[in-house]
């Protein structure tokens, strides 16, 4: 009967033991931090902050100016057909209405 209430006890110890508790709190800032940083909601909500910008500058992107430049030639035994270059200078505005310069120039048989 001893025997068996040493070991009872002998485990009782390791079982105390094993259920000691720690003295590390969590403040509220720090808790706040890792639900911004790790929360599968704030990471969706931050995706959608980025599409967002992504699509704020693909808007004002149509609205830059653009210089195109169009060259064609064709030569045959010698002989030069046609030379071709178009160029272009374009603004769009807000109202719809674009700006366009242009200049071509050509030549050949």
């Amino acid at each position: 009967m001893r025997f068996i209430l040493a070991i009872v006890l002998f485990l009782q110890v390791f079982v105390l033991r094993a259920q000691e508790t720690t003295t590390q709190v969590l403040s509220y800032p720090e808790f706040l931090a890792y639900v911004k940083q790790y929360h599968p909601m704030v990471r969706q909500a931050n995706l959608q902050l980025e599409m967002g910008e992504a699509e704020l500058l693909k808007a004002r992107g149509a609205f830059d100016p653009k210089l195109e430049v169009d060259y064609s030639r064709k030569e045959f035994k010698g002989t030069e057909y046609y030379d071709l270059l178009n160029s272009t200078f374009k603004i769009p505005t807000w109202y719809g209405v674009e700006l366009k310069a242009g200049f071509e120039q050509n030549e050949g048989v």
